[in-house]
């Protein structure tokens, strides 16, 4: 997948990632990959309105949680259809290591 977000973009994302799974409690719910923002969409935290009022004031951006789960998940369905492609459907393994049908 191709990201076009300029450096400071992909900068305040990374350290939202980090952040999540970092300060965040119940850090085995989500993935190193999803946003604060994103996260507190997904779950219906009471921070998704602030959070939404912060990058609407600051940056005029209305939803911005909601925009950031739709961002992590588009980003994992490109993720899921690459490595699909690339691997093939017999290249899926279960916790054993073997081939599942």
């Amino acid at each position: 997948m191709i990201d076009n977000d300029p450096r400071h973009k992909k900068v305040g994302s990374a350290l939202s990632n980090l952040g999540n799974v970092l300060f965040l409690p119940r850090s085995w719910e989500t993935s190193s990959n999803e946003s604060i923002s994103g996260r507190s969409h997904r779950l219906g935290w009471r921070s998704e309105f602030y959070i939404d009022l912060l990058f609407l004031i600051v940056t005029g951006e209305v939803d911005h949680c909601f925009n950031a789960y739709m961002k992590d998940y588009r980003y994992s369905v490109s993720f899921l259809k690459q490595h699909y492609i690339r691997y093939g459907e017999n290249s899926v393994r279960n916790s054993n290591g073997r081939r599942e049908p």
